[in-house]
């Protein structure tokens, strides 16, 4: 017979609570990730192209999706906060979101 108890009570939700919040960081991560790739494509887009009403439209979309990025960043790190983690510069390096355009 194991010596070890199962987990119960307080203790049980504490856990499966720690494990959702995680689960939802990962996730949130995962998704900047795919986004911050798509901003880099889409400013090298900017970049390549002439001053034109076509740039300008690229232009207004990079800003959008770069305001997206920046914005799901500090959700992460709200959630990682309230998970009890505090520094966030291991964030910050891994989730380098690009300067504006002009």
């Amino acid at each position: 017979m194991s010596s070890k108890k199962p987990i119960g009570g307080t203790l049980a939700i504490e856990v499966e609570m720690r494990a959702e919040a995680a689960a939802s960081i990962k996730a949130l991560g995962q998704r900047i990730e795919r986004q911050l790739t798509e901003l880099q494509q889409l400013g090298q887009q900017v970049r390549a192209m002439a001053p034109s009403p076509a740039r300008d439209r690229k232009l207004a979309e990079y800003d959008e999706k770069r305001r997206d990025a920046e914005y799901r960043k500090w959700t992460l790190i709200v959630q990682r906060e309230a998970m009890g983690l505090f520094n966030h510069d291991d964030v910050e390096e891994i989730y380098r979101v690009p300067p504006r355009l002009s």
